[in-house]
């Protein structure tokens, strides 16, 4: 009795011992865990850095297409009747092209209940820099045409309809694609009562800045013809 009990309590102990783990056994298992999580997390990361980019580059093109639609439309629209003129300036906002426009149009927009609409109004494109940023912004001012126009400063930049930027251009074709960064409609008639006070073509470029890959900004390009020329600069 005695032999038979020792031998079951032997066992006992035995079987106890082979049911846990040694410690090199939970180093391993945790190990082996750490490996799976790193690999999964950098896989996360890498995911997400994706999704980021792209909403990034999403939003850019959505600022640049809507600003683009506005350009297009307000120089598409440019008025050089009675008082109406074409003003391009060149600029630079340090080593950065921040060139500026402004112009008589009917693209007028009426943002005020109070405001009467007007067929033709005065419309300015400007550009500062942010200074939180560092990009340059490009506003927009829009103020019903005024049959004497002043040469009084204009300190209203207007509204902001686009941030961003790291450059803004306009340059204005002529003359089979002769091209120079600035126009002025007023000095040109009073060179001369005959010469043609439009461009042939106006060629808009704005340069984004993109977050996820600041050597790679995103360009966009459009170009604004008016009745009487295309794009070579011949009459039809």
């Amino acid at each position: 009795m005695m032999t038979l009990f020792f031998y079951n309590g032997l066992m006992q102990k035995r079987s106890y011992r082979s049911s846990g783990f040694t410690l090199l056994e939970i180093l391993m298992a945790i190990s082996i865990f750490a490996i799976v999580i790193s690999l999964a997390y950098g896989s996360y990361r890498a995911t997400f850095r994706i999704i980021d980019s792209t909403e990034s580059q999403m939003e850019i093109y959505n600022k640049g297409r809507v600003a683009m639609d506005r350009l297009s439309s307000d120089i598409g629209s440019l008025y050089l009747g009675t008082s109406g003129f074409l003003q391009g300036k060149p600029q630079n906002l340090g080593n950065r092209e921040a060139d500026t426009i402004r112009f008589t149009s009917t693209a007028h927009l009426v943002l005020n209940r109070k405001e009467q609409p007007a067929g033709y109004a005065t419309i300015s494109y400007t550009v500062e820099e942010d200074p939180e940023t560092k990009g340059l912004r490009l506003f927009r001012r829009d103020v019903a045409f005024r049959p004497v126009e002043t040469e009084e400063p204009d300190t209203n930049k207007g509204l902001l309809l686009c941030d961003g930027l790291q450059e803004v251009k306009f340059l204005y074709h002529q003359n089979k694609q002769e091209k120079q960064d600035n126009w002025d409609s007023k000095e040109i008639e009073k060179a001369d009562t005959k010469a043609r006070k439009l461009p042939d073509w106006i060629e808009i470029s704005l340069l984004f800045i993109d977050p996820g890959a600041a050597d790679k900004p995103i360009w966009f390009t459009t170009a604004v013809t008016f009745p009487g020329t295309d794009p070579t600069g011949e009459k039809p």
